[in-house]
């Protein structure tokens, strides 16, 4: 009798343990759950990734919602779920940069096989109502170095009409200095065989020396151009016999080969 109840006491403690494990691990898994980010009182602006842990036994799904505070629990929006467990991870995006600016809620809702859920928080979360925190560096802002900029010097603007020569000393005394009715006759289409008299002339009359110009500048030039053209008739000439003699000597070449292929093949044929 006192073996029989010890093998059943063993058979007792063995069935407790069994169901107190079986109830205390979704309670422990349970426990797990949250959201670990954005805390709660954090500003936040634009799309928010939600991290946390999502895990449940026996395990369905998870969902995210989110609502405008004051309002009541009816008022929450999903925006985000899955059905696989989540630890320490990602749960999910907020886009939270088109809402109005006010203070928000996000719920986690961790769902079980037969329909029962256990809920997490993150309140008073500030929305859109001022920049985001950016990060700050103890590095100092670097300085910019200014370029310098290369300015041109202005230059002279020449005086159009108005031609000056580089002097040479000792001919100031030498070279006449034309007249106005000099200047103005060449420009109105004077020979200038013509206006040579009247500068030496002048020259004469100052004391000064001057060059004599050819009387007949005129003739030398036609004579020259008369014999730059008559060489190369010349030379056109001996082009056109050198070419002629090259034509006859090609045909004579061709019918000379053919005559001689012709008696090649009559003696071998």
């Amino acid at each position: 009798m006192k073996q029989t109840f010890g093998w059943r006491g063993l058979l007792g403690v063995l069935l407790f343990l069994a169901i107190a494990w079986g109830v205390a691990l979704p309670a422990t898994a349970q426990g797990q759950s949250g959201i670990t980010s954005p805390a709660a009182g954090t500003a936040v602006t634009g799309d928010v990734p939600i991290f946390g842990t999502a895990v449940i036994e026996p395990f369905q799904k998870y969902e995210l919602h989110y609502k405008q505070e004051p309002s009541g629990d009816d008022a929450y929006i999903y925006f985000g779920g899955g059905t696989t467990p989540v630890n320490n991870g990602q749960l999910g995006i907020w886009q939270a940069g088109g809402l109005p600016p006010g203070s928000y809620s996000i719920r986690l809702r961790v769902v079980k096989a037969d329909g029962n859920y256990a809920e997490f928080f993150a309140p008073n979360l500030s929305v859109n109502q001022g920049p985001a925190p950016t990060p700050t560096s103890s590095e100092p802002t670097p300085t910019s170095i200014p370029t310098a900029t290369f300015t041109p010097a202005p230059q002279p603007t020449p005086i159009v009409g108005a031609v000056q020569q580089p002097s040479v000393e000792g001919e100031s005394a030498l070279l006449p200095t034309a007249t106005p009715a000099q200047v103005a006759a060449v420009e109105g289409g004077a020979p200038a065989a013509e206006s040579a008299p009247a500068a030496a002339d002048l020259a004469a009359a100052e004391g000064g020396v001057t060059a004599v110009l050819p009387a007949d500048s005129g003739g030398l030039t036609r004579e020259l151009g008369e014999a730059l053209a008559f060489d190369m008739l010349r030379e056109r000439f001996w082009n056109g016999v050198r070419y002629s003699a090259l034509f006859c000597f090609a045909i004579f070449a061709l019918f000379g080969g053919k005559r001689l292929f012709e008696w090649v093949w009559t003696q071998f044929r």
